[in-house]
């Protein structure tokens, strides 16, 4: 039973550690993720989600190929709101005349910049509604939503 209550702070740890671009996390954060007890790392994405505490999402994998799409145009995220379960691959795409980013308002997450005609995904790890916006056009594009079930 031990064996089973510490697959999900490994799990998580690794996304964590997979993670590449934006949201890497310090060595004691990954750490003490994978050290901490299933009601412990549940509370945290819980506080990553409503603005606080460790990311709950990381860049996707290399390769992975996006179960939900979002497309950038005319200075928009559309569809919005986003939903997605845990552990789908969001991929935003840059359709529009600009680079742009898809940024978590507390910072603990995003793509990095989005050159135009490119793409950039992120993988949720914990259920929770998620407010973003770009962060290369902060006034313009913000108060999006991403809701992972």
């Amino acid at each position: 039973m031990r064996r089973l209550a510490a697959f999900p702070a490994l799990l998580t740890a690794f996304t964590l550690a997979a993670c590449g671009g934006g949201a890497t996390p310090s060595p004691a954060a990954s750490q003490a993720a994978a050290s901490q007890p299933a009601a412990s790392q549940a509370a945290a994405s819980q506080a990553a989600a409503s603005g606080g505490g460790t990311a709950a999402c990381a860049a996707a994998p290399a390769g992975a190929t996006g179960t939900v799409t979002v497309t950038i145009k005319d200075f928009k995220f559309a569809p919005q709101p986003v939903t997605a379960k845990v552990g789908d691959v969001i991929t935003w795409t840059n359709s529009d005349s600009a680079p742009h980013s898809a940024t978590l308002d507390n910072g603990a997450c995003d793509t990095d910049t989005i050159n135009v005609g490119a793409s950039a995904s992120l993988v949720f790890s914990a259920p929770g509604t998620y407010t973003y916006h770009c962060k290369i056009h902060p006034t313009q594009m913000k108060d999006y939503t991403i809701t992972v079930t």
